[in-house]
């Protein structure tokens, strides 16, 4: 429905703008009506599927002007003094502009589909092609009108603008769209975006002030205005840049900037968003809440990122108290069983994604090394701490079983493992 709208649009300009014999006259009408007659069926289908058939006519009565053919718009033209009256006023040239406008409320492409990309190239195209068919159209009846240079100008900045949005997404389209990593697909087609808006800017700057001295005393006049009063906008833009050219976080990452916890949903061009996490590296602490920050805070604050491509391996500590009657040999073989056993699964997984993925060679080490036990003497007791590799993402829950393992398997051996006595340890 969006092309055949697309295609009617394109058959007005042609209609209007282009002399036309008779025969081709008659195929240009045959075609538009053609395409009227499926629209109508589209119609006929939506409104039989709706149980308030009155209710679905009063919110979409306006679509019924969507179904009417050149072929009527031409027939009033042909009454003599109706025609004449309407012609010399354009009103069924602006009718049928409207009707021919209304036919992409049909469009369901516009609005819904399951490729972003596509759809927004659809759109800008369907938009560049009425802003074009309308300034063709109406060029004369414009520059009959006061401050006419104005509207012309605006109208053809418009137009500007819609073509390097369509540039741009046919960009993301045929090249942006086969990247792999999400974070990398959505930094470039942004940047890439921005890089055709400045662009459209410099040419619709360009086409406005024909005078270069004019433009330079404008434009000097207006960036200082703008330096101090979008001093903030123009340091979370440079912040993003500077985000995406050193990759310091990615979509998906857990990060911690500042005081703030949280796993990147979305790196705009001004603020990051954030899903906020209550404890470091651990989806099972979502708090539930959506936090945006400033891009401008990744300059000046700590940025700590873990659980990422480049941080695959988390290591994470479990801590008992025993006393010093403890067989600390005993004790260590089965704190090393007990864990490595827990963690086997989550072992290959840390593997692949450090291979697949650009980590550090520590992170390796840090895999390859499995669990160790440490022994600190207190002056009442020993501290036992466990270390092991784990998915930053299930650390948390991991700490949580591991302690649960742990203990009962020490209490299933009390002639070994010894506790201290009491309630202060």
């Amino acid at each position: 429905m969006a092309l055949l709208a697309v295609l009617s649009i394109l058959l007005l300009l042609v209609d209007f703008t282009v002399p036309l014999e008779p025969a081709w006259r008659q195929l240009v009408y045959s075609a538009d009506l053609l395409i009227c007659l499926i629209f109508g069926i589209d119609f006929a289908f939506e409104l039989r599927s709706e149980k308030d058939r009155l209710g679905y006519l009063k919110w979409h009565w306006i679509d019924l002007l969507a179904l009417v053919p050149a072929y009527a718009f031409a027939f009033f033209e042909t009454i003599t003094i109706i025609g004449a009256g309407l012609r010399s006023l354009r009103f069924i040239r602006l009718a049928r502009f409207l009707a021919v406008v209304l036919r992409m409320r049909r469009s369901k492409m516009l609005v819904a589909g399951e490729e972003p990309s596509k759809r927004s190239l659809l759109t800008y195209v369907s938009a560049a092609s009425l802003v074009s068919v309308f300034y063709l159209i109406f060029l004369p009846d414009l520059e009959s009108i006061p401050y006419s240079q104005y509207i012309i100008e605006s109208i053809l900045s418009l137009l500007i603008l819609l073509v390097a949005l369509i540039l741009s997404e046919l960009v993301y389209v045929l090249l942006i769209s086969k990247i792999d990593d999400l974070h990398s697909r959505v930094s470039v087609g942004r940047l890439v975006k921005v890089v055709f808006i400045l662009l459209a800017a410099a040419a619709i700057i360009s086409f406005i002030f024909k005078e270069l001295i004019i433009f330079v005393t404008s434009f000097g006049v207006i960036g200082l205005v703008l330096s101090y009063s979008l001093a903030p906008v123009i340091s979370n833009f440079f912040a993003w840049v500077y985000i995406n050219v050193r990759k310091t976080y990615m979509i998906g990452d857990s990060v911690k900037i500042g005081d703030v916890r949280g796993i990147v949903t979305d790196i705009g061009y001004l603020m990051t968003t954030l899903v906020e996490i209550g404890g470091e590296s651990s989806f099972w602490s979502v708090t539930g809440r959506m936090l945006t920050i400033p891009n401008s805070t990744v300059l000046s604050e700590i940025v700590a990122v873990y659980g990422s491509r480049l941080s695959p391996v988390r290591v994470g500590a479990v801590t008992f108290n025993l006393a010093y009657e403890s067989d600390l040999g005993a004790v260590r073989e089965m704190l090393v069983r007990c864990v490595s056993e827990y963690i086997r699964p989550e072992v290959e997984r840390m593997r692949q994604a450090c291979e697949s993925g650009s980590c550090a060679p520590m992170f390796k080490e840090v895999i390859e090394a499995g669990p160790r036990v440490i022994f600190t003497p207190e002056a009442s007791w020993i501290n036992v701490t466990v270390l092991y590799p784990y998915t930053p993402s299930k650390l948390v829950r991991s700490m949580s079983d591991l302690t649960e393992l742990m203990l009962r398997e020490m209490n299933r051996s009390p002639e070994v493992v010894k506790f201290p006595v009491g309630r202060s340890r």
